[in-house]
């Protein structure tokens, strides 16, 4: 058994078009000697070379079996854990970029804390100094953020941050979005053990917060982070296109529904494409969530209304220029002349 633990912000790139495949490339060149890695189907997309952040922290635990609910206060303890985190930046579609951070927590053959070099030699594992309770654990970095006093726990948040820092400092963006929506994060927790039924658990937290937790069998934990990552944009997708709609005062106000809802079809709507980067051994996981709540169904929902919402805002503007061209012929004849 292994647990995998990870995080994923998601948010808008700060320019004013799309990136192109070169462009993309040398901005999620984040090691010097590394190159990137890119997809131009169904979706571009951009990952960063992966780099590695060293930890020594505490790992919260969930209530012992039996107990019902997590204590805020963490009065269900917390176990030391050194090793190294993994992270990377994405860019999908030139527009969405994502900061990525995971990690898998193994058990450690000797019960003491051991040189760096030990853990240095198995990248992107955190090992707890003590027992390894996969469940326990799982549970209590879901629910982390809502500990009292969490400043010892593994920030899985920052090193996240951290990717999206890097691309975002090397000055090549403009710094004006074609559409004004927030970030989202993702927190996950994966436990992969072959003798378990698979399971997907996916709730929302607030405005921008989820948790995802998983059972699956031996899937590398790269891939259960890249199916994660790959979920984080279309969550976010349906998050920022639903608070399009809910600003575009439909009914209210056709030309500012308009000028609401163009940049969503401009921008947004290709992007679609769910379980493009799924592996094989992970497809449940979407297949689950397609059968309840249904995302696709919800997309596809919202699709059609911005896209009607467009097609009748323009053909109102469109009346209303003609109606204008009709009252005042003169403007025609103007044009006419060359004025």
């Amino acid at each position: 058994m292994m647990l995998v633990l990870g995080e994923i912000h998601t948010a808008l790139l700060p320019h004013s078009r799309p990136l192109t495949s070169e462009e993309a490339g040398a901005a999620l060149a984040l090691a010097v000697g590394e190159g990137v890695t890119q997809w131009s189907r169904p979706v571009p997309h951009t990952a960063s070379p992966t780099l590695l952040h060293g930890v020594d922290c505490k790992l919260p635990l969930g209530p012992k079996p039996g107990k019902r609910h997590t204590d805020a206060d963490g009065d269900n303890g917390a176990v030391r854990a050194v090793g190294t985190v993994c992270s990377r930046a994405a860019l999908t579609g030139g527009h969405l970029l994502q900061g990525s951070s995971w990690a898998a927590v193994e058990a450690q053959d000797r019960p003491r804390r051991m040189p760096w070099s030990y853990y240095l030699a198995r990248p992107g594992s955190v090992f707890p100094i003590g027992k390894l309770e996969a469940h326990r654990l799982a549970e209590g970095f879901l629910r982390a953020d809502t500990r009292r006093d969490r400043t010892a726990f593994l920030d899985t948040a920052a090193v996240a941050r951290h990717s999206i820092r890097d691309v975002l400092s090397g000055r090549r963006f403009d710094m004006r979005p074609p559409i004004k929506t927030g970030s989202t994060r993702l927190r996950w927790a994966a436990i992969a053990d072959p003798g378990s039924r698979n399971a997907v658990a996916f709730r929302l937290v607030g405005t921008d917060r989820r948790r995802l937790s998983l059972v699956t069998g031996a899937v590398d934990p790269e891939r259960i982070a890249a199916a994660c990552e790959d979920l984080a944009v279309h969550d976010w997708l349906l998050t920022a296109v639903a608070a399009r709609i809910a600003l575009a005062k439909i009914g209210e106000d056709s030309r500012h529904t308009l000028r609401i809802l163009r940049p969503v079809v401009d921008h947004l709507l290709h992007l679609w494409a769910p379980g493009a980067r799924f592996a094989r051994d992970l497809q449940f996981v979407w297949d689950s969530l397609e059968h309840r709540p249904g995302l696709t169904r919800q997309w596809t929902t919202m699709v059609e209304r911005v896209r009607s919402q467009v097609d009748y805002g323009a053909a109102d503007l469109a009346g209303r220029i003609f109606e204008l061209l009709e009252q005042h012929p003169q403007l025609l004849q103007r044009e006419d002349h060359g004025y």
